[in-house]
């Protein structure tokens, strides 16, 4: 994308500091955060369409898609997942993300090329896993213009906690676990 962003921004240059990063804490209670508009454009889909060979004629061929009743050919969901996280990162703050336990989309209606789009992300649930790291489950709403719901995702992430942050001078506490067993410590927590 040649150092821009999918509406044509300067790509931010600095790296994400701890103060500038979100963790757990910042996300439990965090409002809504609403993004957009974003587009992906025609030729941005080709590009990732050759690059990923997603070239399903749904995705890839007008013609085919309108023998569907679809207006064009529409952008796969695997693409909206990744516009939208990434452009949170870009437009509001990366997160320190260090495992993700499940991602799910709905996708209840078609995004096409070139049509301008919203989303949402919001935190459902939260939970601490221990002293270094607790899960988010998060909820991202893709609408258009006219308010029309296109796509639901849901992703539920472990998140590092502030404390644990690299350059925190928090102690881990005595019998904290690693991030290799972060699946029986969240068992334990339930």
């Amino acid at each position: 994308m040649n150092g821009k962003t999918t509406n044509g921004e300067p790509l931010k240059e600095d790296p994400p500091t701890r103060e500038t990063l979100k963790y757990w804490e910042d996300l439990v209670d965090a409002p809504v955060r609403r993004f957009g508009p974003l587009v992906v454009g025609t030729g941005l889909m080709d590009h990732l369409l050759d690059l990923m060979g997603e070239k399903h004629p749904i995705h890839d061929d007008a013609g085919f898609a309108r023998t569907l009743d679809r207006q064009e050919r529409i952008v796969p969901g695997g693409f909206i997942h990744s516009v939208t996280s990434g452009w949170t990162v870009q437009h509001g703050a990366p997160v320190a993300v260090i495992g993700m336990r499940r991602l799910a989309w709905d996708f209840l209606r078609p995004l096409y090329p070139d049509q301008p789009f919203w989303f949402t992300t919001e935190t459902e649930r939260s939970a601490e896993i221990d002293a270094r790291r607790g899960t988010i489950d998060s909820v991202r709403r893709v609408f258009d213009e006219q308010g029309r719901t296109h796509a639901i995702g849901r992703m539920s992430l472990v998140v590092l906690r502030r404390a644990a942050a690299p350059g925190s001078t928090a102690a881990d506490p005595p019998g904290s676990t690693t991030d290799s067993d972060s699946d029986s410590a969240e068992r334990n927590t339930r």
